[in-house]
């Protein structure tokens, strides 16, 4: 069966809230956020973040253009991707806390947050090699749905997790 279209619109919409949401949230927060993530690294946040969303669209091309999927697939994928969402709309508000007013309360469940989104990543990775339709499926396509997934995969888990995480939320 195709990946329902109400369903792919709620995830649209929850992606285009979380994106639009992000500036808002950061009014006057951004530089507290970035902490001592400056110059070059900070350029290569930048272009990291972009990457990981680009590395998103072959995905949601094939999540669209596939018509196989299974019920549980289409459920798995769906929550998913909102888990993923909500997350990471989570995050920027408990950083955006973090960044007023730190606490050691704060600095856990932003861990927890950030982890919880790199695994929805892996989780994704983890529900694609195991459709059929995926696995019998050769090419470039696959091949770009992979590069992108995993890279989203590094920069969640090594960049946001990990280092982020380490030179923000240190005290």
């Amino acid at each position: 069966m195709k990946f329902p279209l109400y369903l792919t619109a709620l995830i649209a919409l929850s992606a285009i809230f979380l994106i639009v949401s992000y500036p808002v949230l950061l009014a006057g927060n951004a530089e507290k956020l970035w902490g001592p993530i400056r110059g070059n690294l900070r350029t290569l946040y930048y272009i990291s973040i972009f990457l990981v969303l680009l590395g998103f669209i072959p995905f949601a091309y094939y999540l669209l253009t596939c018509g196989e999927w299974s019920k549980s697939e289409i459920n798995a994928i769906f929550y998913t991707l909102m888990v993923l969402i909500f997350a990471s709309w989570l995050w920027i508000v408990l950083a955006v806390l973090f960044a007023t007013k730190p606490s050691d309360l704060l600095r856990v469940l932003i861990v927890i947050i950030l982890l919880i989104v790199s695994l929805s990543i892996l989780y994704l990775i983890y529900i694609l090699r195991n459709h059929s339709h995926f696995i019998k499926s050769t090419g470039f396509l696959k091949t770009l749905i992979y590069i992108g997934l995993i890279y989203g995969f590094f920069h969640t888990f090594f960049m946001d997790f990990i280092l982020w995480a380490y030179l923000v939320l240190r005290k």
